[in-house]
């Protein structure tokens, strides 16, 4: 599970405000991207290296899908329903093993019904000398696993801290005293709890519940080279995977995701029940690892994986990472169900995955600003949206939403690009498509990476790009998909001249 602290005030500044505009489309680019260009001799890539190794290209969906399903039946609409018992509005939502939990300042309570039951503990609301807390996230297992991270709203000195609301726990601190301190993630493994940590710079597993243990692989241990790895100034040696974000799944598989060797692609460190670790590359399905990556357990010893909406989620099952399908529409969240099945909304529509692909089960499209998708034992959904709400389907369905913004997706930009770097090599291979004078070659951010991609006119004009880029760029995977760019997005002259 994600729950990452603050790493310092810019951060924390970011991570709100891509919490109010999207939930984890995006990615963290560890190299700047304004570098200036290659050699002649070693010309500047376009695009960020991935594997193109079968299994990854057949875990992409083929561009024509959508083309080719036939019309899907209507669909019920979900509206919000405000979730407010007894005139309190809680304003943030939490799922956790066997419950929904809410906030409201500085308690936190189990929706109970039409009703909410708060515990009894509540986190200290300041500290005398660094001024008032916040809570940042509510995880753990109900009723006698729930924790509490919270940290001063003081930026230079936030101290991030695990708090246990209910059970058998101790309380521990990142950066006690102020400076460098962030909490990565939070795992239960069997009857114990686990917390991932960066505290002044060094990074930690610290046991706050129970007497489980586990370890990082180091550096050598992985096979870094030398160089790679930064050393760590005082404490526990840097590991092979620093973690982005850590969850186990309930049958007691501890996964962290991050850099291998920090310089090198996304991989995994798997932890099995009797705490040994192995390392998994990740890097054929995932350029980079995103700031707020998301990991939820499914059933039995299975887990579900995501970096950003541009990219499959990743299904780790029988010990393995598979990838699934792409969405026709850009990903914006996934959440489970309480028995660990898999659910995606892409900003339109919510989807279920089942039998290898995803069925469409409903229309939201009142979620500009949601932060949390979460589903109940009864199987309804809710969100929190200035506030929380369920989502109610509605009399009657809605019909199939048309997608009026083709767009064929070409891939991540290299991070070694000017920022104005014209791409000669795509323009050169679209140059010959007949129809080029009617389509528009786009840089965008999403938050976090440079893409590049192309504004068609029509699905069929899509088809044909796709088709011809087959033949010219023989090492791509285009994807045809219904996405409408950033109005801020740049419009790559075809006829540069460099």
């Amino acid at each position: 599970m994600n729950n990452k602290s603050i790493h310092s005030p810019s951060r924390f500044q970011h991570s709100v405000a891509w919490l109010s505009t999207r939930a984890g489309a995006a990615a963290l680019c560890l190299l700047a991207a304004g570098a200036s260009a290659c050699s002649k001799a070693t010309p500047t890539p376009e695009k960020e290296p991935l594997s193109t190794s079968p299994s990854a290209s057949a875990a992409i969906v083929s561009p024509t899908a959508s083309a080719e399903a036939p019309e899907p039946p209507p669909l019920p609409t979900f509206k919000m329903e405000k979730f407010a018992p007894d005139g309190v509005s809680p304003d943030r939502l939490y799922a956790v093993e066997g419950a929904l939990m809410v906030v409201d300042d500085f308690r936190v309570g189990r929706i109970v019904g039409e009703s909410i039951e708060w515990l009894p503990k509540k986190i200290p609301a300041d500290n005398p000398a660094l001024g008032p807390n916040r809570i940042d996230s509510v995880v753990g297992r109900w009723p006698d696993g729930i924790g509490v991270l919270y940290s001063s709203t003081n930026g230079r000195a936030p101290m991030p801290t695990y708090f246990p609301m209910t059970g058998v726990g101790m309380a521990y601190t990142a950066g006690p005293g102020g400076g460098l301190g962030n909490i990565l993630g939070v795992a239960r493994v069997g009857e114990s709890t686990i917390v991932a940590a960066n505290s002044h710079g060094s990074i930690e597993l610290t046991t706050v519940r129970g007497t489980a243990a586990r370890k990082f692989q180091t550096p050598e241990q992985a096979g870094c080279k030398e160089g790679e790895v930064r050393k760590a100034s005082f404490g526990p040696e840097t590991p092979a995977i620093t973690p982005e974000v850590i969850e186990s799944s309930p049958a007691g598989t501890l996964v962290s995701l991050g850099l291998l060797c920090e310089k090198r692609g996304p991989a995994a460190e798997v932890w099995d029940k009797a705490g040994k670790s192995r390392i998994i590359d990740l890097s054929r399905w995932w350029s980079k690892i995103s700031y707020w990556p998301k990991i939820l357990k499914g059933n039995g010893d299975e887990l579900w994986a995501f970096t950003d909406g541009f990219s499959p989620v990743l299904h780790y099952v029988n010990g393995e990472f598979e990838a699934l399908p792409l969405l026709e529409r850009v990903m914006t969240h996934i959440f489970a169900s309480p028995d660990g099945k898999l659910f995606a909304h892409d900003g339109q529509t919510i989807h279920r995955y089942e039998n290898g692909k995803w069925a469409p089960i409903g229309r939201f499209v009142d979620a500009d600003r949601y932060t949390t998708m979460a589903m109940d034992e009864k199987e309804t959904i809710w969100v929190s949206s200035g506030g929380v709400h369920r989502l109610r389907p509605e009399p009657g369905a809605a019909a199939p939403l048309p997608c009026s913004t083709p767009f064929v997706y070409l891939y991540e930009v290299s991070s070694k690009n000017e920022k104005n770097y014209s791409y000669p090599g795509t323009r050169k291979g679209l140059s010959s498509f007949a129809e080029v004078d009617s389509i528009t070659l786009v840089e965008f951010e999403d938050g976090y990476k440079r893409r590049l991609g192309i504004k068609v006119t029509s699905k069929a004009q899509g088809e044909a790009v796709i088709a011809h880029l087959r033949e010219t760029m023989k090492e791509e995977s285009p994807r045809l998909m219904c996405f409408n760019p950033p109005k801020e997005a740049r419009k790559i002259d075809m006829d540069a001249k460099k």
